[in-house]
Formats: C-alpha cells, sequence, structure tokens
C-alpha cells in the first residue's frame, strides 16, 4: 500500500508514547498500535480529527503518499 500513517515518527519527534497519544485523543491503544503499525484498512476523519487536534497538527503530517516502491 502506498499510503503510509506517520505516528511512530510523530511521537518519536515529541517524545510522547502512544498511551499518552491515547488519553488525549480518547483513540485506544490497540487502535493507534494498528494505525502505527501500518495495519489500518481504513482512517476515518474523525480519528484523523481527534489525532491532528491532539498533535497540533495538519492530516498532511500524519499521513505520506509515495508509489509503493519502497513499502514492505
Amino acid at each position: 500500500m502506498a499510503i503510509r500513517i506517520k505516528i511512530a515518527e510523530i511521537l518519536a519527534r515529541r517524545r510522547l508514547s502512544i498511551v499518552e497519544l491515547s488519553d488525549r485523543t480518547g483513540i485506544s491503544v490497540r487502535d493507534l498500535e494498528i494505525l502505527r503499525d501500518q495495519k489500518a484498512m481504513a482512517l476515518r476523519l474523525k480519528t484523523l480529527d481527534a489525532l491532528c487536534r491532539a498533535l497540533h497538527c495538519e492530516p498532511a503530517d500524519l499521513i505520506e503518499y509515495g508509489d509503493g516502491s519502497d513499502v514492505e
């Protein structure tokens, strides 16, 4: 898949844990892990909004699109 959710990078840069992000967003740790591990098949706009609000970022900061040649 050529679309990648960059939660791991943002959390590392901001020195936040996935549990802290869960507390800030109300999204379960398991659901955040699914997003972080690139296992999600869909992303609700409500979830994207909660992530952007909690991380003070834009959707483009969280989502990356590529041609898929460097994706496992």
